[in-house]
């Protein structure tokens, strides 16, 4: 974490130098404006970028950070020289004026720009002492406390577009219920990288049974643990380029942080994807009608030899808050499904789970 206060710390001092030099008043503010609708472009656009050079196999595990990064370096470059071009003559109302629109204008640019630069390296396939991370990748996962810089620079700059999307830009999918958790969402998903396990998949990866007798989504009176959600999930092991979410080495490996729920109150029947969710990681998977729990860094390597139609099945458990129902099922950077209703189940866990038609199940901590 001391690296991500440092790069904040001197981004923004950088800056404010920068905003002093050489800025008057007008370019203070319109640099600060640029740097605000760059972010917003960059957040908005950046997954249907990634999603060209993903869904063809071209540098899958590089795509989302360098996309990201490349559009807010283009937007706030041309912004600014459009700012440049319109801007007349300039107005000058004195030295103090001009000294506090540089620090204001310079803190917040700062600020903004160290977000980015933070939001970045979050997304980037490495991992280690020596990178930016929220999570320790050598301790257990403690979803309730992740580390955060000086400022927290890049929680302001999600804070920023979350607001914007559920503004007067919204659109029918907020940022605030689709990337709820944002930085914990992609945090997470890179926690095992250099291990062979991808923070990247195709989005078409993930799927649901399928049929008019299928029930993927119940809520079972698990011994011991009480009423739990039980989502019965789909992984393709296949190529990335094909659809799939294989590694490099040609297997599914991934880890239960990396699949979670999007939650939103009971009720809210209408707009479900706008406003604001609450982002869920499994308690854990049934196997074979036994509940069995899983640390969230534990890697998972199902077998994929022999199977119908190349899909791995599991039936994953999540503890879903009072009040709350599941909406979305997303698994690692890219793929998502939307939840039907829960069907409430009061029969044996093994027979219903069996009730899956022709649907394949696959214990989700079977080794390879």
């Amino acid at each position: 974490m001391i690296i991500g206060t440092v790069l904040t710390v001197l981004v923004i001092l950088m800056t404010l130098a920068y905003f002093n030099l050489k800025c008057s008043i007008m370019s203070s503010l319109s640099t600060l404006l640029a740097a605000v609708l760059a972010t917003i472009i960059a957040f908005s656009w950046y997954e249907w970028a990634a999603e060209l050079f993903v869904s063809r196999g071209y540098g899958a595990e590089w795509a989302h950070f360098g996309c990201f990064l490349l559009l807010f370096v283009l937007a706030i470059a041309i912004l600014r020289a459009l700012a440049d071009l319109l801007m007349g003559t300039n107005v000058d109302l004195g030295k103090p004026a001009k000294i506090t629109a540089a620090l204001a204008c310079g803190f917040l640019t700062g600020l903004i720009l160290s977000g980015i630069l933070l939001v970045s390296l979050g997304m980037l396939p490495m991992q280690g002492k020596v990178f930016y991370t929220r999570f320790d990748p050598e301790k257990p996962v403690s979803l309730s406390s992740p580390k955060t810089p000086l400022l927290n620079a890049d929680g302001f700059v999600c804070g920023l577009y979350r607001v914007a999307s559920a503004g007067s830009m919204s659109s029918d999918k907020s940022f605030g219920v689709v990337h709820a958790d944002f930085l914990s969402q992609i945090h997470l998903n890179r926690l095992k990288a250099g291990q062979n396990v991808p923070a990247v998949n195709s989005r078409k990866s993930l799927v649901l049974p399928s049929g008019k007798d299928q029930k993927p989504v119940r809520t079972m009176n698990i011994p011991d643990r009480g009423e739990k959600t039980v989502v019965r999930m789909g992984i393709k092991a296949k190529n990335i380029a094909d659809g799939g979410a294989n590694n490099g080495s040609g297997e599914v490996q991934f880890f239960p942080a990396q699949i979670r729920m999007i939650c939103k109150p009971a009720g809210l029947d209408k707009e479900l994807l706008r406003g604001s969710g609450k982002a869920i990681w499994p308690a854990g998977f049934l196997e074979k009608g036994v509940f069995v729990e899983k640390k969230l860094d534990e890697i998972i390597k199902p077998e994929t030899k022999g199977l119908k139609d190349r899909i791995v099945w599991m039936d994953v458990v999540f503890d879903v808050p009072s009040g709350q129902k599941g909406i979305l099922l997303q698994f690692k950077q890219c793929a998502m499904a939307e939840l039907p209703e829960a069907v409430p189940t009061t029969e044996d866990i093994e027979k219903a789970l069996n009730q899956s038609g022709s649907e394949e199940n696959v214990d989700a901590g079977e080794g390879r």
